[in-house]
């Protein structure tokens, strides 16, 4: 029986390439880097702080679009959140991240995520750190 290719390709720069939608995207999200919540606009220093440093070698790290954001959702995929519950992303990507990222998507004081839970998009105060907000960056070649 032949094995079902992953999409995903893990690179050692700490990156993980995503052969599906052509994206890049830092293994750790900001929970599993910064050991912390944080908010909407904590995720906006830190991706600026990502991209000072260069990570991997890049200064184009960026928050994902709700579309690409949900294109990591897979519902047969099974990780575990720094809680230790279960949520649906591929386990090329460390245990151990926040259960939603922050997405770029906004309206006035409010910031989008997708909650890796269930797939869904929700509506946040940019300032609301209630249910371990995080960021996983990404990027386009």
């Amino acid at each position: 029986m032949e094995k079902n290719k992953s999409r995903f390709l893990k690179n050692d720069d700490g990156t993980i390439y995503d052969s599906l939608t052509s994206l890049t995207w830092l293994a750790k999200d900001s929970r599993l880097d910064l050991e912390k919540d944080v908010s909407w606009d904590q995720s906006q220093e830190y991706m600026k702080e990502t991209n000072d440093k260069k990570i991997a070698g890049h200064s184009d790290w960026r928050l994902p679009s709700i579309h690409e954001a949900t294109s990591l959702y897979d519902k047969s995929k099974l990780n575990k959140d720094y809680k230790g519950a279960d949520i649906n992303i591929d386990s090329v990507f460390p245990p151990g991240m926040a259960n939603c990222t922050w997405t770029s998507e906004t309206r006035g004081n409010e910031g989008q995520i997708i909650f890796y839970v269930n797939g869904m998009p929700y509506w946040y105060k940019k300032e609301d750190k209630t249910i371990s907000h995080a960021v996983r960056l990404v990027r386009r070649d």
